[in-house]
């Protein structure tokens, strides 16, 4: 199956631990395949509860494993990226998110919704998630495009990474698409 994962944080290590995720997750089972990456775009916290900005990334996976085991494997990764989970909305060294996959249906169940049922309310996912699926060479879906046309003047910027492999910056007619 194919999916798509949200990344963020904030803190003076976020560059840091958005690339080990990224690592951590592509190591973390033998059928993952990182197969899209989208730059990495700082933006302002969510919700109200902390003023720091977040940085945010996405990548598109291929994976065999059913969508509550790979959420199980995000969890592990943030556990392991000294997430200590909190209030709700607030800061947090690292958030990664199960957003999307490759199918038409829905999956709803007590622990997951997939998509994320505040995808479409959010530019800081909605537009890395389009440009990680472009970079997979996929087509993504038309209401992701449409979304992110609606919030493409977000207030997102482009920044770059902090692995010298991975360093580069997002122009505006690339990230908008």
């Amino acid at each position: 199956m194919i999916f798509g994962v949200g990344l963020g944080g904030c803190g003076p290590e976020v560059l840091g631990l958005l690339d080990k995720a990224v690592d951590a997750l592509a190591a973390a089972h033998a059928s993952h395949v990182v197969r899209g990456q989208s730059g990495r775009y700082r933006n302002p916290a969510w919700g109200g509860v902390t003023r720091a900005p977040f940085v945010n990334a996405a990548v598109v996976l291929s994976s065999s494993l059913p969508a509550p085991s790979l959420l199980s494997v995000l969890h592990t990764i943030e556990w392991q990226c000294g997430r200590v989970r909190g209030a709700r909305n607030a800061a947090r060294t690292l958030d990664v998110d199960l957003l999307w996959w490759a199918s038409s249906s829905t999956l709803v169940s007590s622990s997951l919704a997939v998509p994320h049922p505040r995808l479409w309310e959010r530019s800081f996912a909605v537009i890395p998630l389009l440009e990680a699926i472009r970079r997979a060479g996929l087509v993504p879906p038309q209401r992701l495009v449409t979304v992110s046309s609606r919030l493409a003047l977000a207030p997102l910027q482009a920044v770059s990474s902090s692995s010298p492999t991975r360093r580069r910056t997002i122009g505006d007619s690339e990230r908008r698409g």
